[in-house]
This record gives C-alpha cells, structure tokens and sequence, in this order.
C-alpha cells in the first residue's frame, strides 16, 4: 500500500511543469485572442483577464469579471487577423552626383539650441533641443563670439562631405565645421 501511495505521489509530482506549462500555454493563448480589441483600453483589461487560470493556479485573487469577459474563447472565429507590418518605402535611387556629393537638404534648420560652451581653444561644442550635439572641428578657424541665451540662436546643419556646416541665423554669411557627437 505505502509503495502504490508512493508512486501516486511521484506521478502527481512529475505531472507539476507539465500541468504548468498548459497554464502558461492557455494564458498565451487568451493574450493572443485579445489582440482584436478595438481600442487600447480594452486589449490592456483583455490582457490582464487572459491571467485568470494562472492566477487561480497560484491561488491569487481573481481578475475582476469585467476583464475575464474580453477574453474572446478559443476557436478560428475569434483570432484576429494577422498584424499589419509597416514597411519602410525601398530606399531611392541616387543618381551619379548625388551618390559623390551627398544630400543637400539640411540635418536641422532653424533649431534653437539648448546650450552652447568654449574650450580655451575658443572652438564650441553646441547642444540643440531635439538632443543632438556638435563639436567644432579643431581645424575650423573661424570662432564665435555668442553671448546671450542659446534659445535665442536659431542653427541649421548641413552635411558636407563625412562631417557638417554649422549657420546660425543671426549670424549671416558665417560658416562652421562641425562633427557630431
């Protein structure tokens, strides 16, 4: 009798990962059913009812009714349809000159900086607002005298050859080389 108990015992435990990964499985299962919901709101509570088997495996509290019910049963009927992939448009064909000058359209224009500073070379190294940061080129020879607020320069960047051109606008006819960083 204690050695049929035994082996009882030892199958139940066996069954364990076997029986929780048919949880996982049927949790994975409702999450991807939930991916028709119209609107975000409803596929995140979709999602959280999906949870329910595993959170009554673990003996947790249960998922409030409201969310359970989105969860669409299983069958063909309720998946939704495959995902819509965005791809991005093949890249243009450059003609001859365009391929051995580069682009000619700037990288930024008239983007107020957000700050700038000098090393004791006088050279600058310029934060913009959207995040991007240049360096003067140590062979520029050309140095700036900007005082003032940096919200007040307004920069446009033009790629020139494997490096920049710097212009501010309150500034006309000045011409940096720049780097970015």
């Amino acid at each position: 009798m204690k050695s049929a108990t035994l082996v009882l015992i030892g199958l139940l435990a066996g069954t364990g990962p076997a029986l929780a990964q048919t949880v996982r499985q049927e949790v994975l299962d409702g999450a991807a059913r939930c991916a028709g919901a119209p609107d975000d709101r409803t596929w995140l509570d979709c999602f959280y009812g999906s949870a329910q088997p595993m959170r009554a495996r673990l003996g947790l509290p249960p998922a409030p009714a409201a969310q359970t019910r989105l969860v669409p049963p299983p069958g063909p009927a309720y998946l939704a349809s495959a995902p819509v992939t965005r791809r991005a448009p093949p890249p243009k064909e450059k003609g001859f000159f365009a391929e051995l000058l580069g682009s000619t359209r700037p990288t930024v224009s008239n983007m107020p900086m957000a700050s700038y500073r000098f090393d004791p070379q006088g050279r600058f190294t310029v934060q913009l607002q959207n995040g991007q940061v240049y360096v003067q080129e140590a062979s520029d020879l050309f140095h700036p005298r900007w005082s003032g607020p940096a919200g007040a320069l307004l920069v446009t960047i033009q790629p020139s050859g494997d490096k920049y051109a710097l212009r501010v606008k309150s500034e006309p006819g000045a011409v940096y080389h720049v780097r970015r960083r």
